[in-house]
């Protein structure tokens, strides 16, 4: 495998930035967020349309943009984690993580024996459709891949201690939107509770030398949160951008258009 330069900055304590995309399913998108300077791209199948071949294709763009692809699957299912692995994707983050048992079969499913099961296939995409050396491949994939944690539940929270103290996950993010309705405040993800398990999994990474990441949709929000120790920054989406920037852009016309009448 190519070196993942976003796993090796966060292990050396450095803040990674990216964005999700959601709805764009072109390529060209990889590139427009690699000139944009980010440096890495999260990849949505939870909860998008995408195909396992979208996904594919997105993240051989982002390989050839130089940009590091992160794909959220959406399942748990062993398949369902390998194929983007296959298809190119340098790490995942996986949704709904509650228990120990559930991350121990998550590294069964993405890391090779003898830390998992995950079944051999060295020829592809994640290879550069290469033939590499077995044992060269197997330290290599298990050294480059970033695997992530997605803790969305008060069981999660009580159990993320225990979840990252497994070897084979490299870091946790709080999904603050469910993680808000479990706590019975809907949407409120900047409430005082929903903050302050945030905190407590800064703190649980911190400990067990993991990364801990958070999404984070202004600027000011990314400045507070890299302040408490946040690494992985995945700012805003392909959704936001488009919306947010085209609203203002059109709110400003019209109010000079307005003014000039």
């Amino acid at each position: 495998m190519r070196p993942n330069k976003v796993k090796r900055a966060l292990m050396n304590g450095q803040v990674q930035i990216g964005t999700w995309v959601t709805v764009m399913r072109t390529p060209q998108i990889a590139q427009m967020v690699a000139t944009s300077g980010f440096d890495f791209l999260y990849i949505d199948m939870e909860h998008s349309i995408f195909s396992i071949e979208t996904v594919g294709d997105l993240c051989f763009a982002a390989l050839a943009a130089g940009l590091v692809p992160i794909v959220r699957p959406s399942g748990k299912d062993p398949y369902l984690l390998s194929r983007p692995l296959d298809g190119g994707a340098m790490g995942l983050l996986i949704p709904h993580v509650d228990t120990k048992e559930e991350a121990e079969a998550v590294i069964q499913a993405v890391r090779y024996p003898p830390l998992g099961a995950r079944g051999m296939n060295m020829v592809g995409p994640h290879t550069g459709f290469g033939k590499p050396n077995g044992d060269e491949f197997v330290k290599s994939a298990h050294s480059e891949t970033l695997l992530l944690v997605q803790i969305e539940s008060e069981v999660g929270m009580g159990n993320l201690d225990k979840i990252l103290a497994l070897d084979g996950i490299d870091g946790a993010v709080i999904g603050r939107a469910d993680l808000s309705t479990d706590l019975g405040l809907p949407g409120q993800t900047n409430h005082p509770e929903v903050v302050r398990r945030v905190e407590m999994m800064i703190a649980a990474c911190q400990k067990h030398k993991k990364i801990p990441g958070l999404l984070v949709q202004d600027i000011e929000s990314a400045k507070e949160w890299i302040a408490k120790g946040i690494k992985l920054v995945p700012y805003s989406n392909d959704v936001n951008f488009l919306i947010n920037g085209g609203s203002q852009a059109v709110r400003a016309i019209r109010g000079f258009v307005k003014e000039s009448q």
